[in-house]
């Protein structure tokens, strides 16, 4: 931005993005990435911002993702049981796929195929920090003898939040401040 100092936060047009596009100047720096402007009618100058992600998108990213990690998941169940063990690996198969790809490309393979990107709540991407923070709470499936029944109360949370949550944060977005946009 020219005199970026004295232009106030809002929707611009950044120099090295595409043609039609603008994205959120915070006062002091770009956050998140270019976005399409406004279909005609909008309003001259006006920005289509960050849309949150449907929650069918969603779902269906979480269900390709699981199928994603299934046969790893089966492998570490044979050989190490459905103990504390095969927890504890179950849930390390979970979190290197998810805290990679979310910290690296901000999507999973889920993600990605419903075009639906892991943001921080400012729309900036997010960090291979905040996406650990994101996946902590999958821990509750490792608690002996509990785990199962908090995953599926953790399960049941998310759905209900996700439907009616305004920023359709759950609860592992609602923990690492994200949310989840179209991309």
């Amino acid at each position: 931005m020219s005199d970026q100092n004295a232009t106030p936060p809002g929707w611009y047009y950044a120099a090295g993005d595409p043609p039609g596009t603008q994205r959120y100047w915070d006062g002091a720096t770009w956050q998140g990435g270019p976005q399409p402007v406004a279909a005609a009618g909008a309003g001259v100058g006006s920005a289509v911002g960050p849309q949150l992600a449907d929650p069918g998108k969603r779902i269906i990213a979480r269900i390709i993702d699981f199928f994603v990690i299934l046969i790893p998941v089966i492998i570490a169940i044979v050989v190490f049981g459905q103990g504390l063990a095969g927890s504890i690996v179950t849930f390390l198969i979970g979190a290197g796929y998810e805290i990679y790809l979310l910290g690296t490309k901000g999507y999973t393979v889920g993600k990605g195929i419903q075009n639906v990107k892991v943001v921080n709540a400012d729309f900036s991407d997010i960090n291979m920090e905040t996406a650990a923070k994101r996946y902590a709470i999958q821990l509750v499936q490792v608690i002996p003898g509990v785990g199962q029944l908090l995953a599926v109360v953790l399960f049941i949370a998310n759905l209900v939040l996700l439907f009616t949550d305004s920023e359709r944060q759950v609860v592992w977005d609602k923990i690492a401040q994200t949310k989840v946009i179209n991309n």
